[in-house]
């Protein structure tokens, strides 16, 4: 999909971000279809090209849209599953503040031609879908240890 220098370009264009959070918006795109069913027309998960395999330049017909707000879902859930307690420390330390800044990240993919989106797409569908604090820190429990 992408490669490294594809993506150095943008962040060079816009340093706010760190390169691996926007790794992290692009896996979790793929992590979104393909784990959460979201963007998906049928029943059926989407097939990944194999590598190697030419980008294909028209749309997959078994793919729809993902909106900024359940990209921000997935983005959630795969962050407490991957970093736990710590994800907000770690999007902090990419530059990764609201999901604002999501938006601004998708959007600079966008701008590159790196990613599409579909008609009505814009950064406002990512301002404050949640808040940090409560979505990765308040809400967080650790699992209960059972004693044998």
């Amino acid at each position: 999909m992408f490669d490294q220098l594809q993506l150095r370009s943008i962040v060079e264009k816009d340093p706010r971000y760190r390169l691996s959070a926007y790794y992290y918006v692009l896996e979790t795109l793929d992590f979104a279809r393909s784990q959460l069913g979201m963007g998906c027309s049928t029943g059926h998960l989407p097939t990944r090209q194999r590598p190697g395999d030419e980008e294909k330049d028209e749309p997959d017909s078994n793919l729809q849209h993902i909106s900024g707000a359940e990209l921000c879902e997935a983005l959630r859930i795969r962050a407490r599953w991957m970093f736990g307690y710590m994800a907000k420390t770690v999007f902090n330390q990419w530059g990764v503040y609201t999901t604002d800044d999501f938006g601004e990240i998708i959007f600079n993919m966008v701008d590159a031609g790196k990613v599409r989106t579909a008609p009505g797409d814009k950064k406002e569908d990512f301002i404050g879908v949640y808040d940090f604090q409560k979505a990765f820190c308040d809400t967080f429990t650790f699992p209960m240890e059972s004693k044998s």
